[in-house]
């Protein structure tokens, strides 16, 4: 008779060392060096554990993608319901961490499982953050047609993660511009000194 899973302590302090090591392993080498062998290895396993415990490795993908996105989403949602939403949103994307990001878009390209959850995950993001900068545009006295609230949070998204990547990678040039621009432009739409 077969053994189903287990629940309970170990269960979950297994699953949990299994999630950080293949995190640590994807910040590190990247998702080509994750393999259930060398995930097993970091967290001090046996590697058919993290088959036991996930299944496949897009399930495996997938969690830790997953308990990225719920870290992600309380700092978002902490930064989206502070006074000057907007300002406190330029802020957040600049400082987000794009290193696990940038894997698994590269991991994207190849397995199907994750491209989907990130486009759901994204077009999730997405909506939250045009709801909050609606409020916040209609606050300002912003029309929706001079600036609609989707466009402002793609605009944000794609400046900064441009701007995070390109420091990254060691280059600056216009840099100094573009944020000069964006916080004048911003402090003018929200008014009053930047939190």
């Amino acid at each position: 008779m077969r053994a189903g899973r287990r629940i309970g302590r170990d269960s979950a302090s297994t699953r949990q060392a299994i999630l950080e090591a293949t995190e640590q392993l994807m910040r590190e080498e990247g998702y080509a060096a994750v393999s259930s062998r060398r995930v097993a290895d970091r967290a001090g396993l046996k590697s058919q554990l993290v088959h036991y415990h996930f299944g496949t490795m897009d399930e495996l993908f997938l969690a830790v993608y997953r308990r990225a996105e719920e870290d992600y989403l309380a700092q978002l949602l902490q930064a989206l319901t502070a006074p000057q939403p907007i300002s406190r949103l330029w802020k957040f994307s600049r400082e987000a961490d794009t290193g696990l990001v940038a894997e698994f878009i590269a991991l994207a390209i190849h397995r199907k499982a994750v491209r989907d959850e990130i486009a759901r995950s994204n077009d999730r993001v997405r909506a939250i953050q045009s709801a909050v900068l609606s409020k916040a545009l209609t606050q300002a006295g912003i029309s929706a047609e001079d600036l609609p609230a989707e466009v402002l949070a793609f605009l944000i998204a794609a400046l900064s993660r441009t701007l995070v990547t390109e420091t990254a990678l060691g280059a600056s040039a216009g840099h100094s511009a573009l944020l000069a621009f964006v916080e004048r432009r911003l402090l003018e739409l929200e008014g009053g000194p930047r939190s």
